[in-house]
Protein backbone atom coordinates (compact mmCIF):
# COMPACT_ATOMS: atom_id res chain seq x y z
CA UNK A 1 0.00 0.00 0.00
CA UNK A 2 1.18 3.50 -1.04
CA UNK A 3 0.29 6.37 1.60
CA UNK A 4 0.12 10.18 -0.78
CA UNK A 5 1.06 12.47 1.28
CA UNK A 6 -1.24 15.35 1.00
CA UNK A 7 0.16 19.22 2.12
CA UNK A 8 -2.20 21.71 3.72
CA UNK A 9 -3.63 23.56 1.39
CA UNK A 10 -3.84 27.46 2.20
CA UNK A 11 -5.30 29.34 -1.18
CA UNK A 12 -8.39 30.74 -0.76
CA UNK A 13 -8.90 30.28 -4.95
CA UNK A 14 -8.37 26.32 -4.18
CA UNK A 15 -11.51 26.59 -1.57
CA UNK A 16 -13.90 28.83 -4.05
CA UNK A 17 -13.56 27.13 -6.80
CA UNK A 18 -15.75 24.07 -5.82
CA UNK A 19 -17.28 25.53 -2.35
CA UNK A 20 -21.35 26.05 -2.41
CA UNK A 21 -23.82 26.63 -0.73
CA UNK A 22 -25.79 24.30 1.02
CA UNK A 23 -28.61 24.71 -0.83
CA UNK A 24 -26.64 23.87 -3.74
CA UNK A 25 -28.19 23.00 -7.41
CA UNK A 26 -29.26 19.14 -7.81
CA UNK A 27 -28.68 18.43 -11.46
CA UNK A 28 -29.32 15.00 -13.19
CA UNK A 29 -26.75 12.45 -12.39
CA UNK A 30 -23.72 10.83 -14.81
CA UNK A 31 -24.93 7.50 -16.56
CA UNK A 32 -21.31 6.16 -16.69
CA UNK A 33 -21.90 3.10 -14.59
CA UNK A 34 -19.08 1.10 -16.17
CA UNK A 35 -15.50 1.75 -16.78
CA UNK A 36 -14.03 4.81 -16.96
CA UNK A 37 -11.25 5.63 -19.88
CA UNK A 38 -8.26 2.91 -19.29
CA UNK A 39 -10.67 1.04 -16.90
CA UNK A 40 -9.64 -2.10 -14.88
CA UNK A 41 -10.20 -5.08 -17.11
CA UNK A 42 -9.17 -7.32 -14.65
CA UNK A 43 -12.19 -9.15 -12.54
CA UNK A 44 -9.49 -9.73 -9.54
CA UNK A 45 -7.95 -6.23 -10.19
CA UNK A 46 -4.08 -7.74 -9.55
CA UNK A 47 -1.24 -5.77 -11.06
CA UNK A 48 -3.82 -2.20 -11.10
CA UNK A 49 -3.41 0.40 -8.67
CA UNK A 50 -6.58 2.23 -6.83
CA UNK A 51 -6.39 5.54 -5.74
CA UNK A 52 -8.37 5.99 -2.52
CA UNK A 53 -9.33 9.41 -1.41
CA UNK A 54 -10.20 9.34 2.42
CA UNK A 55 -11.30 12.35 4.78
CA UNK A 56 -9.32 11.84 7.91
CA UNK A 57 -12.03 13.01 10.59
CA UNK A 58 -13.14 11.22 14.00
CA UNK A 59 -12.83 7.77 13.26
CA UNK A 60 -8.97 8.35 12.36
CA UNK A 61 -6.52 7.21 9.64
CA UNK A 62 -5.61 3.87 11.00
CA UNK A 63 -8.79 1.78 10.05
CA UNK A 64 -7.98 3.15 6.25
CA UNK A 65 -4.51 1.87 6.50
CA UNK A 66 -6.12 -1.21 7.20
CA UNK A 67 -8.64 -1.30 5.10
CA UNK A 68 -6.75 -0.90 2.27
CA UNK A 69 -4.53 -3.27 3.29
CA UNK A 70 -6.73 -5.68 3.83
CA UNK A 71 -7.90 -5.16 0.32
CA UNK A 72 -4.78 -5.39 -1.44
CA UNK A 73 -4.44 -8.53 0.56
CA UNK A 74 -8.07 -9.55 -1.24
CA UNK A 75 -7.38 -8.63 -4.71
CA UNK A 76 -3.73 -8.06 -5.40
CA UNK A 77 -4.12 -4.88 -6.64
CA UNK A 78 -2.18 -1.94 -5.25
CA UNK A 79 -3.75 0.58 -2.72
CA UNK A 80 -2.87 4.19 -3.27
CA UNK A 81 -4.39 6.15 0.39
CA UNK A 82 -4.96 10.03 0.04
CA UNK A 83 -5.95 10.64 3.83
CA UNK A 84 -6.66 14.40 5.06
CA UNK A 85 -8.77 16.27 7.33
CA UNK A 86 -9.00 18.61 4.26
CA UNK A 87 -9.67 16.49 1.90
CA UNK A 88 -12.23 19.09 -0.47
CA UNK A 89 -9.30 21.81 -0.27
CA UNK A 90 -6.62 18.20 -1.82
CA UNK A 91 -9.77 17.09 -4.19
CA UNK A 92 -10.03 20.47 -5.53
CA UNK A 93 -6.42 20.97 -6.66
CA UNK A 94 -5.70 17.20 -7.53
CA UNK A 95 -9.11 17.34 -9.93
CA UNK A 96 -8.01 20.47 -11.65
CA UNK A 97 -4.69 19.17 -12.43
CA UNK A 98 -6.07 15.62 -13.44
CA UNK A 99 -5.72 13.51 -11.36
CA UNK A 100 -8.82 12.11 -10.69
CA UNK A 101 -8.86 9.63 -7.25
CA UNK A 102 -11.07 6.23 -8.04
CA UNK A 103 -13.01 5.94 -4.82
CA UNK A 104 -13.74 9.34 -2.48
CA UNK A 105 -15.37 8.88 1.04
CA UNK A 106 -16.49 12.46 1.99
CA UNK A 107 -19.83 12.97 3.28
CA UNK A 108 -22.94 15.20 2.23
CA UNK A 109 -23.75 18.07 4.55
CA UNK A 110 -20.07 19.60 4.84
CA UNK A 111 -19.80 22.98 4.97
CA UNK A 112 -17.64 23.19 1.68
CA UNK A 113 -20.83 21.28 -0.12
CA UNK A 114 -18.17 18.98 -2.21
CA UNK A 115 -20.20 16.30 -2.82
CA UNK A 116 -23.07 17.99 -3.66
CA UNK A 117 -20.73 20.14 -6.06
CA UNK A 118 -19.75 16.80 -8.03
CA UNK A 119 -23.47 15.95 -7.84
CA UNK A 120 -24.49 18.94 -9.57
CA UNK A 121 -21.93 18.77 -12.15
CA UNK A 122 -23.20 15.26 -12.72
CA UNK A 123 -19.15 14.14 -11.89
CA UNK A 124 -20.44 11.02 -9.74
CA UNK A 125 -20.49 7.66 -11.68
CA UNK A 126 -24.25 5.77 -11.16
CA UNK A 127 -22.98 2.45 -8.91
CA UNK A 128 -27.04 0.86 -8.69
CA UNK A 129 -24.93 -2.11 -10.24
CA UNK A 130 -22.70 -3.14 -7.25
CA UNK A 131 -25.80 -3.23 -5.21
CA UNK A 132 -27.01 -6.61 -6.62
CA UNK A 133 -29.79 -8.53 -5.17
CA UNK A 134 -27.46 -10.45 -2.78
CA UNK A 135 -25.74 -7.41 -1.35
CA UNK A 136 -29.14 -5.68 -1.28
CA UNK A 137 -30.21 -8.42 0.87
CA UNK A 138 -27.07 -8.51 3.29
CA UNK A 139 -27.97 -4.46 3.84
CA UNK A 140 -30.26 -2.79 6.62
CA UNK A 141 -33.83 -2.31 5.21
CA UNK A 142 -34.62 1.26 4.02
CA UNK A 143 -30.59 1.99 3.74
CA UNK A 144 -30.44 2.28 0.25
CA UNK A 145 -34.00 4.23 0.03
CA UNK A 146 -33.17 7.79 0.77
CA UNK A 147 -31.52 10.62 -1.08
CA UNK A 148 -28.52 9.63 0.67
CA UNK A 149 -27.91 7.09 -1.57
CA UNK A 150 -30.36 8.07 -4.55
CA UNK A 151 -29.53 11.87 -4.53
CA UNK A 152 -31.98 12.66 -7.49
CA UNK A 153 -34.50 10.44 -6.66
CA UNK A 154 -34.14 8.52 -9.71
CA UNK A 155 -34.02 4.72 -8.59
CA UNK A 156 -30.46 4.99 -9.15
CA UNK A 157 -27.98 4.24 -6.51
CA UNK A 158 -24.65 7.49 -6.60
CA UNK A 159 -23.87 6.94 -2.93
CA UNK A 160 -22.52 4.25 -1.26
CA UNK A 161 -23.56 4.24 2.61
CA UNK A 162 -20.49 2.37 4.41
CA UNK A 163 -21.30 3.64 7.83
CA UNK A 164 -24.01 4.77 10.21
CA UNK A 165 -25.48 6.53 13.65
CA UNK A 166 -29.02 6.29 14.84
CA UNK A 167 -30.35 8.57 16.76
CA UNK A 168 -34.30 8.51 18.90
CA UNK A 169 -35.14 9.93 22.06
CA UNK A 170 -32.21 9.79 24.72
CA UNK A 171 -34.05 8.86 28.33
CA UNK A 172 -32.65 9.13 31.95
CA UNK A 173 -32.53 5.21 32.31
CA UNK A 174 -31.97 5.94 35.93
CA UNK A 175 -35.54 6.83 36.39
CA UNK A 176 -37.27 5.41 33.03
CA UNK A 177 -37.01 1.56 32.29
CA UNK A 178 -37.87 -1.96 33.47
CA UNK A 179 -38.81 -2.19 37.39
CA UNK A 180 -37.94 1.99 37.29
CA UNK A 181 -39.95 4.82 37.85
CA UNK A 182 -41.49 4.94 34.81
CA UNK A 183 -42.15 2.34 31.99
CA UNK A 184 -39.95 2.61 28.29
CA UNK A 185 -43.30 4.05 25.88
CA UNK A 186 -44.22 2.70 22.44
CA UNK A 187 -46.93 5.00 21.36
CA UNK A 188 -47.31 8.49 21.19
CA UNK A 189 -50.60 7.70 23.66
CA UNK A 190 -48.21 5.88 25.92
CA UNK A 191 -45.41 8.46 25.91
CA UNK A 192 -47.88 11.45 26.60
CA UNK A 193 -49.27 9.54 29.24
CA UNK A 194 -46.15 8.83 31.02
CA UNK A 195 -45.80 12.98 30.76
CA UNK A 196 -48.79 13.02 33.10
CA UNK A 197 -47.46 10.86 35.31
CA UNK A 198 -44.21 12.62 34.91
CA UNK A 199 -45.89 16.15 35.58
CA UNK A 200 -47.49 14.77 38.53
CA UNK A 201 -43.91 13.95 40.41
CA UNK A 202 -42.36 17.34 39.13
CA UNK A 203 -40.72 15.93 35.88
CA UNK A 204 -41.12 17.12 32.54
CA UNK A 205 -41.29 14.59 30.51
CA UNK A 206 -39.07 16.28 27.45
CA UNK A 207 -36.51 19.21 26.02
CA UNK A 208 -34.54 19.39 23.30
CA UNK A 209 -31.03 20.96 22.80
CA UNK A 210 -31.55 23.10 19.98
CA UNK A 211 -34.73 23.33 17.90
CA UNK A 212 -32.70 22.17 14.55
CA UNK A 213 -32.34 18.54 16.98
CA UNK A 214 -35.34 18.39 15.28
CA UNK A 215 -34.40 17.38 11.87
CA UNK A 216 -33.64 13.50 12.54
CA UNK A 217 -37.36 13.33 14.94
CA UNK A 218 -39.43 14.67 11.75
CA UNK A 219 -37.65 12.80 9.30
CA UNK A 220 -38.45 9.77 11.19
CA UNK A 221 -42.19 10.86 12.15
CA UNK A 222 -42.38 11.67 8.17
CA UNK A 223 -41.41 8.03 7.32
CA UNK A 224 -43.50 6.23 10.43
CA UNK A 225 -46.26 8.73 9.25
CA UNK A 226 -46.81 7.91 5.94
CA UNK A 227 -43.81 5.19 4.71
CA UNK A 228 -40.82 5.29 2.86
CA UNK A 229 -43.04 6.74 -0.62
CA UNK A 230 -44.34 9.24 1.47
CA UNK A 231 -41.41 10.36 2.97
CA UNK A 232 -39.29 10.37 -0.01
CA UNK A 233 -41.65 12.73 -1.75
CA UNK A 234 -41.44 14.88 0.85
CA UNK A 235 -37.72 15.46 0.60
CA UNK A 236 -38.69 16.53 -2.93
CA UNK A 237 -40.83 18.88 -1.97
CA UNK A 238 -44.20 16.98 -2.73
CA UNK A 239 -47.00 19.65 -2.60
CA UNK A 240 -49.03 17.60 -0.34
CA UNK A 241 -46.34 16.77 2.06
CA UNK A 242 -47.46 19.10 4.98
CA UNK A 243 -51.52 19.50 4.00
CA UNK A 244 -52.22 15.58 3.71
CA UNK A 245 -53.57 13.81 7.02
CA UNK A 246 -49.98 12.07 7.54
CA UNK A 247 -47.95 15.55 7.24
CA UNK A 248 -50.27 17.26 9.49
CA UNK A 249 -50.50 14.36 12.06
CA UNK A 250 -46.49 14.62 12.45
CA UNK A 251 -46.98 18.91 12.77
CA UNK A 252 -49.79 18.55 15.70
CA UNK A 253 -47.63 15.40 17.62
CA UNK A 254 -44.36 17.69 17.35
CA UNK A 255 -46.62 20.79 18.99
CA UNK A 256 -48.14 18.78 21.66
CA UNK A 257 -44.53 17.25 22.94
CA UNK A 258 -43.11 20.66 23.04
CA UNK A 259 -46.56 22.24 24.74
CA UNK A 260 -46.50 23.59 28.39
CA UNK A 261 -47.81 20.19 29.15
CA UNK A 262 -44.84 18.45 28.48
CA UNK A 263 -41.69 20.56 27.65
CA UNK A 264 -39.09 21.37 30.53
CA UNK A 265 -39.62 25.63 30.92
CA UNK A 266 -36.30 26.45 30.74
CA UNK A 267 -36.03 24.26 27.37
CA UNK A 268 -36.52 27.67 24.80
CA UNK A 269 -34.65 29.82 26.63
CA UNK A 270 -31.38 27.72 26.86
CA UNK A 271 -31.65 26.64 23.46
CA UNK A 272 -31.38 30.41 22.20
CA UNK A 273 -28.70 30.95 24.56
CA UNK A 274 -24.45 30.23 23.95
CA UNK A 275 -24.01 27.06 24.98
CA UNK A 276 -27.58 26.48 26.47
CA UNK A 277 -28.28 23.34 24.47
CA UNK A 278 -25.90 21.57 27.16
CA UNK A 279 -28.08 22.94 30.32
CA UNK A 280 -30.74 21.12 28.27
CA UNK A 281 -28.78 17.26 28.13
CA UNK A 282 -28.15 18.07 31.81
CA UNK A 283 -31.90 18.41 32.97
CA UNK A 284 -32.28 14.73 31.40
CA UNK A 285 -29.25 13.10 33.29
CA UNK A 286 -30.32 15.90 36.61
CA UNK A 287 -34.08 13.56 36.26
CA UNK A 288 -35.79 17.42 35.52
CA UNK A 289 -36.75 16.42 32.23
CA UNK A 290 -36.63 12.36 30.78
CA UNK A 291 -36.40 11.87 27.03
CA UNK A 292 -34.86 14.56 24.56
CA UNK A 293 -34.15 14.03 20.78
CA UNK A 294 -30.26 13.20 20.42
CA UNK A 295 -27.43 11.01 19.13
CA UNK A 296 -24.89 8.95 20.45
CA UNK A 297 -22.29 11.80 20.48
CA UNK A 298 -23.93 13.27 23.47
CA UNK A 299 -22.84 10.52 25.80
CA UNK A 300 -19.11 11.91 24.97
CA UNK A 301 -20.00 15.37 24.74
CA UNK A 302 -21.91 15.49 28.52
CA UNK A 303 -19.56 12.56 29.84
CA UNK A 304 -17.67 15.47 32.42
CA UNK A 305 -21.11 16.03 34.62
CA UNK A 306 -22.29 12.84 34.24
CA UNK A 307 -22.60 10.92 37.59
CA UNK A 308 -20.80 7.27 37.22
CA UNK A 309 -23.99 5.79 38.56
CA UNK A 310 -26.18 7.27 35.63
CA UNK A 311 -27.61 5.55 33.12
CA UNK A 312 -28.66 6.46 29.86
CA UNK A 313 -31.25 4.81 27.57
CA UNK A 314 -32.61 4.99 23.83
CA UNK A 315 -35.71 4.29 22.04
CA UNK A 316 -36.55 4.92 18.61
CA UNK A 317 -39.31 8.06 18.11
CA UNK A 318 -43.05 6.72 19.23
CA UNK A 319 -44.87 4.92 16.84
CA UNK A 320 -48.67 5.96 16.02
CA UNK A 321 -49.47 2.35 16.56
CA UNK A 322 -47.78 -0.60 18.22
CA UNK A 323 -47.85 -2.65 15.58
CA UNK A 324 -46.30 -0.27 13.30
CA UNK A 325 -42.68 -1.34 11.77
CA UNK A 326 -40.42 1.28 13.93
CA UNK A 327 -38.79 4.04 11.45
CA UNK A 328 -35.45 5.17 13.04
CA UNK A 329 -33.72 7.82 11.29
CA UNK A 330 -30.29 6.88 10.44
CA UNK A 331 -26.93 9.22 9.57
CA UNK A 332 -24.50 7.71 7.15
CA UNK A 333 -21.26 8.41 6.00
CA UNK A 334 -21.35 8.21 1.89
CA UNK A 335 -18.53 6.97 -0.51
CA UNK A 336 -18.97 7.84 -4.29
CA UNK A 337 -16.74 7.34 -7.34
CA UNK A 338 -15.78 9.82 -9.85
CA UNK A 339 -17.40 9.54 -13.32
CA UNK A 340 -13.73 10.46 -14.33
CA UNK A 341 -12.24 7.60 -12.25
CA UNK A 342 -9.43 5.64 -14.18
CA UNK A 343 -10.39 2.40 -12.57
CA UNK A 344 -14.29 2.34 -12.29
CA UNK A 345 -14.82 -1.37 -12.07
CA UNK A 346 -12.49 -1.93 -9.64
CA UNK A 347 -13.51 1.09 -7.41
CA UNK A 348 -16.54 -1.05 -7.38
CA UNK A 349 -15.27 -4.00 -5.88
CA UNK A 350 -13.58 -1.92 -3.29
CA UNK A 351 -16.95 -0.36 -2.51
CA UNK A 352 -18.55 -3.94 -1.82
CA UNK A 353 -15.57 -5.00 -0.08
CA UNK A 354 -16.79 -2.59 2.53
CA UNK A 355 -19.70 -4.33 3.10
CA UNK A 356 -17.52 -7.86 3.57
CA UNK A 357 -17.18 -9.64 6.79
CA UNK A 358 -13.40 -8.68 6.99
CA UNK A 359 -14.14 -4.53 7.13
CA UNK A 360 -17.15 -5.26 9.57
CA UNK A 361 -14.67 -6.83 11.94
CA UNK A 362 -11.98 -3.80 11.28
CA UNK A 363 -14.18 -1.36 11.91
CA UNK A 364 -15.70 -2.65 14.64
CA UNK A 365 -12.47 -3.07 16.83
CA UNK A 366 -11.58 0.78 15.58
CA UNK A 367 -9.34 2.53 18.25
CA UNK A 368 -8.53 6.08 18.36
CA UNK A 369 -5.68 8.19 19.83
CA UNK A 370 -6.29 11.25 21.69
CA UNK A 371 -3.69 13.58 20.30
CA UNK A 372 -2.85 15.46 23.58
CA UNK A 373 -3.00 12.71 25.80
CA UNK A 374 -1.66 9.70 23.28
CA UNK A 375 -4.34 7.66 25.04
CA UNK A 376 -6.11 5.30 23.62
CA UNK A 377 -9.78 4.41 23.62
CA UNK A 378 -12.27 2.16 21.80
CA UNK A 379 -14.25 4.02 18.86
CA UNK A 380 -16.27 1.01 16.80
CA UNK A 381 -17.74 2.10 13.27
CA UNK A 382 -20.47 0.26 12.47
CA UNK A 383 -21.05 -0.68 8.66
CA UNK A 384 -24.79 -0.68 7.77
CA UNK A 385 -25.32 -4.94 6.83
CA UNK A 386 -27.96 -7.22 8.99
CA UNK A 387 -26.25 -8.17 12.45
CA UNK A 388 -23.30 -5.70 12.24
CA UNK A 389 -24.77 -4.02 14.84
CA UNK A 390 -25.32 -6.86 17.10
CA UNK A 391 -21.59 -7.74 17.38
CA UNK A 392 -20.78 -4.26 19.52
CA UNK A 393 -20.17 -4.83 23.29
CA UNK A 394 -22.74 -4.72 25.74
CA UNK A 395 -23.65 -1.23 26.81
CA UNK A 396 -25.16 2.20 26.07
CA UNK A 397 -23.83 2.53 22.04
CA UNK A 398 -24.89 -0.72 21.96
CA UNK A 399 -28.38 -0.25 22.78
CA UNK A 400 -28.44 3.15 20.73
CA UNK A 401 -28.52 1.00 17.47
CA UNK A 402 -32.05 -0.37 17.14
CA UNK A 403 -32.62 -3.79 15.18
CA UNK A 404 -34.47 -6.21 14.33
CA UNK A 405 -37.24 -7.51 11.79
CA UNK A 406 -39.55 -4.45 12.31
CA UNK A 407 -37.38 -1.40 12.41
CA UNK A 408 -36.53 0.63 9.12
CA UNK A 409 -33.67 2.42 8.22
CA UNK A 410 -34.80 6.01 7.43
CA UNK A 411 -31.83 8.12 5.65
CA UNK A 412 -31.63 11.20 3.61
CA UNK A 413 -32.05 14.64 3.53
CA UNK A 414 -34.41 17.47 2.15
CA UNK A 415 -33.35 17.52 -1.73
CA UNK A 416 -30.80 20.26 -2.56
CA UNK A 417 -32.18 22.86 -4.84
CA UNK A 418 -30.89 25.76 -6.67
CA UNK A 419 -29.91 28.72 -4.31
CA UNK A 420 -33.09 30.71 -3.13
CA UNK A 421 -32.59 34.00 -1.75
CA UNK A 422 -33.53 34.87 1.31
CA UNK A 423 -34.40 31.34 2.79
CA UNK A 424 -33.08 29.60 5.69
CA UNK A 425 -34.02 25.91 5.10
CA UNK A 426 -33.28 24.83 8.77
CA UNK A 427 -34.55 28.06 10.38
CA UNK A 428 -37.78 27.58 8.22
CA UNK A 429 -38.82 24.00 9.40
CA UNK A 430 -37.19 23.50 12.89
CA UNK A 431 -37.37 27.38 13.79
CA UNK A 432 -40.78 27.84 14.11
CA UNK A 433 -40.65 25.25 17.07
CA UNK A 434 -39.64 27.41 19.68
CA UNK A 435 -42.32 29.61 18.85
CA UNK A 436 -44.81 27.01 19.11
CA UNK A 437 -43.72 26.15 22.25
CA UNK A 438 -43.66 29.64 24.04
CA UNK A 439 -47.11 30.38 22.21
CA UNK A 440 -46.13 32.79 19.45
CA UNK A 441 -47.25 30.79 16.84
CA UNK A 442 -49.68 28.57 15.71
CA UNK A 443 -49.77 24.78 14.24
CA UNK A 444 -51.79 26.18 11.08
CA UNK A 445 -49.50 29.34 10.75
CA UNK A 446 -46.38 26.72 10.87
CA UNK A 447 -48.28 24.58 8.27
CA UNK A 448 -49.26 27.33 6.27
CA UNK A 449 -45.45 28.61 6.28
CA UNK A 450 -44.09 25.11 5.47
CA UNK A 451 -46.45 25.00 2.00
CA UNK A 452 -45.10 28.02 1.39
CA UNK A 453 -41.40 27.11 1.68
CA UNK A 454 -41.75 23.61 -0.37
CA UNK A 455 -43.47 25.73 -3.01
CA UNK A 456 -40.77 27.60 -3.41
CA UNK A 457 -38.19 24.60 -3.07
CA UNK A 458 -40.05 22.90 -5.48
CA UNK A 459 -39.72 25.40 -8.18
CA UNK A 460 -36.50 25.91 -7.35
CA UNK A 461 -35.17 21.85 -8.24
CA UNK A 462 -33.58 21.41 -11.10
Amino acid sequence: MKRKMVKKLISASLVSVMAVSMLSACGGGSDNSGSGDGGSDSESGGGDVLKVAAFEGGNGADIWEKIAAAFEEETGCEVELELSSELDQVLTKDIQNGDVPDIVYYNLGQASGFTETMLKEEAVADISDVFDDELKGKMLDGILEGTAAQPYGDGKIYLAPIFYTQTGFWYNATLVGEGKEYAVPTTWDEFFELGQQAKADGRALFTYPQSGYFDATIYAMLAQAGGIDFYNNALTYDADTWTSAEGKKVLDTVAQLVSSDNIWADTVANANTDGGFKINQQAVIDGEALFMPNGSWVVGEMANTTPSDYEWGVMGVPKWSADESQSVYTFTEQMWIPADAANIDLAKEFIKFMYSDTVVDLCLANKTTNAETGEESDSPIVVPVKGAADKLPEGVIKSSFQTGDDVVAVTGTWATTAPIEGLDMKGSIYGPIDSISNGDMTVDEWQSQLVDVWERCAAAME
